[in-house]
């Protein structure tokens, strides 16, 4: 029994890391390659494109590893794991189309969605790698 809990174990550090490193792909990795090879607007749509098709992979991958640690007993990663794939969530909410429209005489700026998501998925693929690293030592 002790090899099925720690093959758990396993199973949910392999997820929680594997949500992780995505979640640093699509954050900074697109976000460079976009920003420095196409002009803003394009770069800023694809960045957008990327965080939300990537958003459900890293919260499944979380899921997983969630699921996995609770059966094996690692209640910290699985709280952390279960926080962290929520957290991945809010990127397709945050960068929804808005509907609203622009006061008279002003622009409607939406950089600022992006923003908040980059920094959103920065944040919990940080805390995807700690949930990582908690469910490898079964904590």
């Amino acid at each position: 029994m002790a090899d099925f809990y720690s093959i758990l174990n396993a199973t949910a550090a392999l997820c929680a890391g594997g949500a992780a490193a995505s979640g640093w792909t699509a954050s900074v990795i697109t976000a460079n390659t976009a920003f420095d090879g196409l002009d803003h607007g394009r770069a800023d749509r694809m960045l957008r494109k990327v965080l939300v098709a990537t958003a459900g992979f890293q919260a499944a991958l979380l899921g997983i590893a969630t699921g996995a640690a609770l059966i094996s007993g690692a209640r910290a990663a699985a709280i952390l794991c279960a926080v962290c794939a929520l957290g991945f969530l809010t990127n397709i909410w945050t960068l929804a189309p808005r509907k609203e429209k622009a006061l008279p005489g002003g622009r409607k700026k939406t950089s600022t969605q992006r923003v908040v998501a980059v920094a959103l998925t920065l944040i919990m693929t940080l805390t995807a790698l700690t949930g990582a690293v908690l469910a490898a030592f079964g904590i």
